[in-house]
């Protein structure tokens, strides 16, 4: 799995474009990355999730840990281009509440 920063203008928010499998070998490497740019300031945060291919139970809950360090700054995480697997997987677990999709 690769990411790219799209965007880095902190006050319209930071995109981030995924591309590969948020899975069990990538998703803690990725989780920990944005986990520690909010701990420094991060806070308006878009997911492109357009290349994302397969996500797992860990890449699910990476998704939920970005979220909820989100929540506690009173922001919440952004998708979009969410569909197919990842979008199943993310239903059936209950997760799509905690995300915000937008076009």
């Amino acid at each position: 799995m690769e990411w790219t920063l799209v965007s880095t203008d902190h006050d319209r928010g930071v995109e981030i474009r995924l591309t590969g499998d948020l899975d069990l070998y990538n998703a803690p490497r990725f989780s920990i990355y944005v986990l520690q740019k909010i701990e420094v300031g991060w806070s308006k945060i878009l997911l492109d999730m357009r290349g994302v291919e397969y996500l797992d139970s860990t890449g699910a809950g990476s998704l939920i840990r970005i979220a909820q360090a989100l929540r506690k700054k009173g922001a919440k995480l952004r998708c979009r281009n969410l569909g197919g697997s990842p979008r199943r997987v993310l239903e059936m677990a209950n997760i799509l509440p905690l995300l915000e999709e937008t076009r």
